[in-house]
């Protein structure tokens, strides 16, 4: 003998509202950082801040880095765009425009047509040693 309906019905429901809210509790990730993507902790070599028009970094390292490259990682297999990064000295930060930013068929970087996920930042200090950090793009 089966179970009568109204015997499922209450079961379906409480098995439907508890998976709803250990999905909501899931989801809702505890990222309480507003407007800066690169605050890895104080050892992190470099801060970034991502604003609608530019990309500011600030060099964390200890020492004077030379020069290096940014690049933002597409979604899917689209080339990366890349822009040079030059002298920063200690503590210095640099803001970079968005539209520096270029393919290498020499196309633009969009915010609006592309869609970015990383931005890596990879650079060399006075002493040769290489820096390489990686930020989600946001």
């Amino acid at each position: 003998m089966g179970c009568p309906s109204r015997v499922r019905a209450p079961i379906l429901r409480f098995a439907f509202a508890s998976l709803a809210l250990s999905a909501a509790v899931a989801c809702s990730g505890g990222n309480s950082e507003s407007g800066t993507a690169g605050t890895a902790g104080a050892d992190a070599p470099f801060s970034l801040e991502i604003t609608q028009a530019y990309i500011t970094v600030e060099n964390r390292t200890g020492t004077t880095i030379l020069g290096g490259q940014l690049e933002i990682t597409q979604a899917g297999v689209r080339p990366p765009f890349r822009a040079n990064l030059p002298r920063l000295e200690i503590g210095a930060s640099r803001d970079l425009p968005l539209n520096t930013f270029r393919a290498s068929d020499g196309t633009i970087f969009s915010r609006g047509l592309a869609r970015a996920r990383t931005l890596m930042i990879t650079a060399k200090d006075l002493g040769g040693k290489e820096y390489q950090q990686e930020f989600p793009f946001r």
